[in-house]
């Protein structure tokens, strides 16, 4: 028994490594684009050389073919993620045949299209690393010997009496080496920056994913908050973007809309689920969620960058606010953009102590709280995407636990989440 479900793990095919994917990918396009270059320097070559001594209708053939195959594999590259090695195989043999039988016909060891075998060489050294090129350049020294010494059979033709000279062919042949081995240092320079930097999206990714979990988790305890961090964090993080902030303040932004309530982990549950106004006792509970988000949050290595907008972001524009009575521009503008964007959801969505506002009502408040509980400038940035609709508006809906939205703003008194 134990032998048969060995047997049946063994047989089991192994998933490819995404990020593996996304780097051969990566150098099958680079490789694609760099084909496609040599293919038009060589039609400009061959069509505008001052009257050549080869028949150019043969070259333009050739080229023709390689054109055919080169857009094919542009299309199997969009249509296939994951292209897998008989892909990269497959189109190295073919641009060597295209660079040798170019090279027969134009000349031999005196064509000018005999650069074409450096294509296959840096290709090979992208696709497949230092070995690999070495062998791809023997290989290719072995075609250009036997184009070479070929070519000049030819009956009838300019190439029967073309001389060499041995000097240029070993130099060539000592060049292709010498390309073989700089090209795959470099190509394994440029794929270790990219396999850096598609790890670090991967666990970016991941760091979003397990921080929206972690405050899915705290949101269960209170069906009306279900989805506000994720409805918060589109809000917030769009107007960061607005506000022309950088990429990673925009992540910090998001990360921060996120988390900004993990602290309530710490607020007992009778409190977080009280539907009426609270005690001055349990109103002082609840303004510890700011200083305890920071808290779990602050030592967690990639994340300490969050703390203070996690902290400051019931901070008022002017100094009302808690945990530290922070004004003005002395309060994160991440946690000033998310106190604005935490009211605004707040504010149109359902809670256990009131209904919705309604839309209209919601930017009503938002347009009185302007410069005195928030920041002017993000409300106007916030108003005028909201006017604008670039996010969509993700507000609340029955799937996510909040009943529709009123057609016409309700009369209940503003009130926002603490």
């Amino acid at each position: 028994m134990l032998a048969a479900r060995n047997g049946s793990r063994k047989a089991r095919p192994s998933r490819p490594d995404p990020q593996e994917t996304v780097i051969t990918l990566g150098n099958e396009r680079l490789t694609g684009l760099f084909r496609w270059t040599l293919l038009i320097f060589a039609v400009i070559l061959n069509n505008l050389a001052p009257q050549p001594a080869y028949d150019q209708s043969r070259v333009n053939t050739i080229l023709i073919l390689w054109g055919v195959v080169c857009f094919s594999s542009v299309l199997l590259l969009f249509l296939h993620h994951n292209p897998g090695r008989a892909f990269s195989y497959t189109t190295t043999a073919v641009d060597m045949l295209v660079a040798t039988m170019i090279t027969y016909v134009t000349g031999g060891y005196t064509s000018p299209f005999s650069v074409l075998f450096f294509l296959v060489i840096t290709v090979s050294a992208l696709r497949f690393g230092v070995v690999g090129s070495v062998l791809c350049a023997v290989v290719v020294a072995l075609l250009y010997i036997t184009a070479g010494a070929v070519a000049p059979l030819q009956e009838g033709t300019y190439l029967a009496t073309v001389s060499f000279d041995r000097v240029v062919i070993l130099q060539r042949l000592f060049l292709f080496v010498v390309v073989a081995v700089l090209g795959s240092v470099m190509a394994r320079a440029l794929s270790s920056h990219r396999e850096l930097v598609t790890r670090r999206d991967v666990e970016a990714k991941l760091m979003t994913e397990v921080n929206m979990a972690l405050a899915n988790a705290i949101e269960a305890k209170d069906s009306y908050t279900r989805g506000h961090s994720e409805r918060l964090a589109k809000l917030a993080g769009a107007c960061a973007e607005r506000m022309s902030l950088s990429r990673d303040e925009v992540g910090a932004v998001r990360l921060g809309a996120i988390l900004h309530d993990v602290g309530k982990i710490g607020i007992p549950d009778r409190i977080l689920r009280q539907s009426m106004s609270l005690t001055e006792d349990e109103m002082a509970w609840m303004r510890r969620h700011p200083q305890i988000g920071a808290d779990i949050i602050g030592p967690v290595e990639g994340l300490h960058h969050v703390s203070p907008l996690i902290r400051h972001h019931h901070e008022k524009w002017d100094g009302t606010g808690y945990p530290n009575g922070l004004k003005g521009g002395a309060i994160p503008l991440g946690s000033r953009i998310i106190a604005v964007a935490d009211a605004f959801e707040a504010m149109v969505a359902d809670r256990i102590y009131r209904p919705s506002l309604g839309l209209e009502k919601a930017l009503d408040e938002l347009r009185t709280g302007r410069g005195s509980h928030f920041d002017p400038q993000v409300v106007d940035t916030f108003l005028d995407m909201i006017a604008n609709d670039t996010v969509h508006l993700p507000l609340p809906t029955k799937e996510q636990g909040q009943r529709p939205l009123p057609s016409r703003p309700d009369e209940a008194p503003a009130q926002t989440a603490a």
